[in-house]
């Protein structure tokens, strides 16, 4: 983990605070170091809450925010989702599509920040996974904003991510978000309609469902 602290710290104190990730991508790709939150599975609180909420697809657009090698991608392609997922990071969409070669899924390198205008409001389902509280907290605003515009009148966003109260440090990667800054997309128009605060050990997840009114 020091080798990916040094990469996070340098690009922290770079133009391009977001650098890190392909650099991480691309080193893993080639067997040097591996990417602590890749367990090549679906996220099991992503999981959960499609068992729950009993999510059919069929018919409907989802697209997968940061979707690193693809398994949350194709999870949702497999109950009926046209699924477009990016990365920020050319070498995960690589290896994603060399993971799932006979995917239905179209994976994209693209910037959160500059993906298509063509994108705005077209989507049923928007996953969110820690992608916000991995670049610094400065750009949570923005990233909320953009986030929130994917989706389609009537769609859902699920977010999941660490939590913490307000008044508890920002400290390290990925920070953890409270409740306040999560009310960001709420003022971008959509309206939270689940929230669930899971503390497990000594980790702290919130899983948040918001919905997109007509």
């Amino acid at each position: 983990m020091s080798e990916i602290s040094d990469m996070i710290r340098q690009a922290m104190q770079s133009d391009d605070p977001t650098a890190w990730f392909e650099k991480l991508y691309a080193r893993a790709a080639a067997g040097d170091l591996q990417v602590p939150w890749a367990f090549m599975e679906p996220n099991p609180l992503l999981m959960e809450w499609l068992d729950a909420d009993k999510t059919d697809g069929t018919g409907k657009r989802a697209l997968v925010v940061a979707c690193g090698l693809g398994d949350d991608a194709e999870a949702l392609a497999k109950r009926g989702f046209t699924v477009t997922a990016f990365d920020l990071s050319e070498s995960a969409i690589e290896w994603a599509q060399q993971r799932f070669p006979e995917s239905d899924v179209a994976y994209l390198a693209k910037n959160l920040f500059e993906t298509p205008a063509a994108w705005h409001e077209q989507f049923d389902f928007v996953l969110e996974i820690r992608t916000i509280q991995a670049m610094p907290h400065q750009m949570t605003e923005d990233a909320i904003k953009q986030i929130a515009g994917y989706i389609a009148p009537q769609g859902q966003l699920l977010v999941i991510c660490n939590g913490r109260d307000p008044h508890e440090s920002k400290q390290g990667i990925p920070w953890p978000l409270s409740r306040e800054e999560l009310a960001l997309f709420e003022q971008n128009g959509l309206h939270e309609t689940q929230f669930e605060d899971l503390k497990r050990g000594h980790r702290r997840d919130f899983r948040v469902t918001y919905q997109k009114p007509n």
